[in-house]
């Protein structure tokens, strides 16, 4: 493999949206004797990638994660930068933005991306430290939606909030303690939504700038939900009122 293009991703769904989105593709490895790729490989020969079909000992070697008898080798994945929000914010035009606040795992991280694609997520925000890596695990999570969904790398999550309101994007924060009910809230056409760790929350400091604090009412004995599932709650919701 050349040093630029040392990263890996695996998983049927995942290399499927890669070829869609034309991805920059440097090797695909199939195992040897699969016909279940079919569709998939007539993809990859009329793309005129190089493909080799490997034992499935190869793959295993490749990587340890359930790989489904395909990986392949691709250019990293490119992030933006908050300048480059501001064509899509800066219009009348509604706008949802979803911002985590120290996601790190990889698995939660990759199904979020997945309901932020399928809600119509503009951009997802993240901070370069304490966020949860970009890799392939992620990406299959994402069952490839991450090719389709604008990731935005920033150094402090607060310097987005200010640059967000600066644009009159209203900030939400989800917040189990929070008075307000989710399906009581009105949100505006301009809204970023701040989902934070399972363990944790959204940082008190980051709390402290929300335009708003919003809840999930629950009705069970457990206090709180998964955070992938409670970011698809809230971005349901917000499509919900937008569409109505």
């Amino acid at each position: 493999m050349s040093s630029k293009k040392e990263f890996l991703i695996y998983g049927k769904r995942a290399l499927y949206e890669a070829l869609e989105n034309n991805v920059e593709i440097d090797k695909v490895f199939i195992e040897k004797n699969s016909s279940f790729h079919d569709n998939i490989k007539s993809k990859i020969h009329k793309k005129k990638i190089n493909i080799s079909f490997v034992p499935v000992q190869k793959l295993n070697k490749l990587t340890p994660n359930n790989h489904q008898g395909i990986v392949a080798t691709i250019s990293p994945i490119s992030t933006k930068k908050l300048s480059d929000l501001e064509n899509r914010i800066n219009k009348n035009d509604p706008c949802l933005i979803l911002i985590l606040d120290g996601i790190t795992d990889t698995k939660n991280f990759g199904a979020i991306i997945r309901s932020a694609e399928c809600f119509g997520v503009d951009y997802i925000i993240i901070s370069k430290t304490g966020s949860s890596p970009i890799n392939g695990e992620t990406i299959k999570s994402s069952s490839g939606a991450i090719f389709n969904t604008p990731i935005c790398k920033v150094d402090h999550i607060k310097d987005a909030i200010f640059f967000l309101k600066e644009f009159g994007v209203e900030i939400i924060g989800s917040d189990d303690k929070a008075a307000k009910n989710l399906y009581k809230y009105k949100f505006k056409s301009k809204t970023a939504i701040i989902m934070g760790s399972e363990g944790d929350g959204i940082n008190k400091s980051i709390l402290n700038i929300c335009d708003e604090k919003v809840n999930i009412p629950l009705h069970g004995k457990l206090s709180s939900l998964n955070v992938s599932v409670a970011a698809g709650i809230f971005l349901s919701e917000f499509k919900r009122q937008s569409s109505g």
